[in-house]
């Protein structure tokens, strides 16, 4: 096993990244205080797909779910707690500073750019990948087997050279069905695990 891996290819949100804007205390802007669900809704809409596909903006997603939900916020005032909402997964830059000098990194993520960009930024391990294919740009997304291999064709990779880990059960079913590795992520102690299962580690 691996002598055939290459890549190691890690999904975005909760995995690299707690999730974000499901803190139960809430958010403060300002003097006013908006419950999680307020603000984490905006995962659930239409204009969210679409925002991961590249069809809309960044801005036109948000202006759109502050109008729809009546939030009494700016897209700038939301975007200030999002960013500040990400959090970099406990333990995953120690696990990176191992693989990266025998393996090369890459990120597979269903994100708009701008989205992408703030979790990427904040998750502490930009440094040690080689690659970043958002859905944004592929236009496609997990699981539809088409992501899989437009993401394949970007790293320059053969399914069976890669190992693939995502937080979604039918994202990484998606990802065996064509030949990856595929490994659930609960933890990156488990993670870490299955690798050395594999013999990556």
């Amino acid at each position: 096993m691996k002598e055939k891996i290459k890549w190691i290819i890690f999904d975005l949100s909760g995995v690299l990244v707690y999730p974000t804007l499901v803190n139960p205390a809430g958010y403060e802007v300002g003097s006013r205080y908006f419950e999680p669900k307020q603000l984490e809704g905006i995962f659930y809409e239409k204009d969210y797909k679409n925002n991961m596909l590249g069809l809309i903006s960044h801005e036109q997603l948000v202006s759109n779910y502050i109008k729809k939900m009546k939030l009494d916020m700016s897209v700038e005032e939301y975007d200030d707690v999002l960013k500040k909402d990400v959090k970099p997964m406990d333990g995953m830059e120690t696990l990176m500073q191992e693989l990266e000098p025998k393996y090369n990194l890459a990120i597979g993520t269903n994100e708009g750019k701008v989205i992408a960009k703030y979790k990427v930024e904040r998750s502490g391990v930009m440094q040690y990948m080689s690659k970043i294919v958002p859905s944004y740009l592929l236009r496609e997304l997990k699981p539809h087997p088409a992501f899989y291999k437009k993401m394949l064709k970007r790293l320059g990779a053969k399914a069976e050279e890669c190992v693939f880990t995502d937080d979604r059960k039918d994202n990484v079913h998606a990802a065996k069905m064509l030949g990856i590795v595929g490994i659930e992520f609960a933890n990156t102690a488990q993670l870490k695990q299955e690798l050395v299962n594999l013999g990556i580690i």
